[in-house]
């Protein structure tokens, strides 16, 4: 039987995953690929204080020198998180002939292209199913399953602690504030969830997504994007009376010659199959030419979850690397494959270029004449109203509220009427805007 040696950096949460998945299924692997998976070292800073089950038979050390100058190591597995020293223990394996496997969404959103051009250059192959939607295979779809289409759209719930939060906002009627300590207490949130509920997270993410669509390399400044942070009741409310469910939507569109990359909350159609996804769970809905609509679901984080997309790149990287020398590209005959990953010279559009639909909140102060001045300004700016809603939210205090569904718009537009309006003085405080993905 075919051999294929591992070797693993970094212990934590989804590293016991990856081992523990080995020992328990690594028959079952073995049946179904006709390889031997031998993981022969694990590297980790904290190594000897491991005690979630007796690691006898691997090669131990704090270092991970031990894994990237083991010549016998055909694959490195890293999974220690963070930039550095992550980006640079995947170098040195590169440089060293080694493939290499990471599910490290920031590092590649950060230096993916320096890190595939090396890779290229050796003639190895970097795995990275995991980075971006857990258990759910959007990597290889968009690699291979959809290779055939022009990607039209990607958008997706990537960010799991962001999807529960606003999961129990929407059922439960929880305030943002009670639903991230509820994600916070069940392990879905971070002590500092700052990465998650700003919307960082799903922006490396989205680089990655929008990499693989459209031929792009995106930087963080090409990327637009809004957390979940200050939504209220109110907001979830005119949804659920309007036909929508709130998401946070990492949204990328190719239209033109133009790509679009944005995330941010959405109104999504209920109708529509991503507002039905829960709790932490994780879905991408895409759209080709051919292909049409299809959208991937699952859960898009956890330790085995994590960790099956992590030897689901560890299998398909070894039935590869059984076939072609390593380091050897372009020969005759080879069947290591080369990836294309930037191909396209389309131009990324700002955020106020875009052409979406709107909701827009006003606090005002209740006064005769309010909603006629701000009808009047968002048509004088172009922006077309498809639904207009005002209450009373106190008399006593003559404060009351202006919700607007808008027909498509440009953003810039809506954006320079809403400047406008608040000009007037007849907010109580800044606008809600929520756009509308249908």
């Amino acid at each position: 039987m075919a051999q294929i040696t591992l070797g693993l950096i970094g212990l934590g949460t989804v590293g016991t995953g990856v081992v523990r998945l080995l020992r328990e299924n690594g028959d079952l692997i073995e049946k179904k690929t006709g390889i031997r998976f031998r993981l022969k070292r694990i590297a980790d800073r904290g190594i000897h204080a491991f005690r979630e089950f007796p690691l006898d038979g691997y090669e131990l050390s704090e270092s991970a020198e031990a894994v990237l100058d083991d010549p016998e190591i055909e694959i490195a597995v890293e999974l220690i998180g963070g930039y550095e020293p992550a980006r640079t223990y995947l170098l040195q394996a590169i440089e060293r002939g080694k493939h290499v496997i990471t599910a490290n969404k920031a590092l590649l959103a950060k230096s993916g292209g320096e890190i595939f051009a090396l890779a290229d250059k050796v003639g190895v192959e970097v795995g990275f199913e995991g980075s971006v939607a857990g258990t759910v295979p959007i990597i290889r779809i968009l690699q291979d399953g959809l290779a055939a289409n022009r990607i039209e759209k990607v958008a997706g719930i990537i960010n799991g602690t962001t999807n529960y939060i606003l999961t129990r906002m929407a059922e439960d009627g929880l305030s943002y504030e009670a639903a991230l300590a509820e994600a916070q207490r069940l392990g879905f949130a971070e002590a500092d969830p700052a990465l998650d509920v700003d919307g960082e997270d799903a922006a490396h993410k989205l680089s990655i997504l929008a990499t693989l669509a459209f031929g792009v390399r995106p930087e963080r400044g090409d990327i637009h994007v809004e957390g979940i942070r200050g939504l209220e009741q109110a907001d979830i409310r005119f949804a659920k009376e309007n036909g929508y469910v709130l998401k946070l939507l990492a949204i990328g569109r190719k239209t033109n010659g133009h790509v679009e990359l944005r995330v941010h909350p959405a109104l999504v159609p209920a109708r529509h199959p991503l507002a039905s996804v829960r709790n932490e769970f994780n879905a991408v809905f895409v759209k080709g030419d051919a292909s049409r609509e299809t959208m991937y679901y699952g859960r898009g984080a956890g330790q085995m979850p994590t960790a099956s997309a992590v030897l689901s790149d560890i299998i398909e990287i070894a039935e590869r690397a059984l076939h072609a020398p390593r380091g050897v590209r372009g020969v005759e005959g080879d069947r290591a494959r080369k990836r294309t990953l930037y191909w396209s010279a389309d131009r990324f559009l700002p955020i106020g270029e875009i052409r979406t639909r709107f909701y827009l909140r006003f606090p005002i102060v209740d006064a005769p004449g309010a909603i006629g001045s701000l009808t009047t300004i968002l048509g004088r700016h172009g922006v077309s109203i498809a639904a207009v809603h005002a209450s009373i939210l106190d008399a006593a205090s003559a404060r009351g509220q202006i919700e607007i569904l808008t027909h498509e718009a440009i953003e810039r537009s809506v954006r320079a009427a809403c400047a406008e309006i608040a000009g007037t003085g007849i907010l109580r405080e800044k606008e809600r805007l929520i756009r509308v993905d249908e």
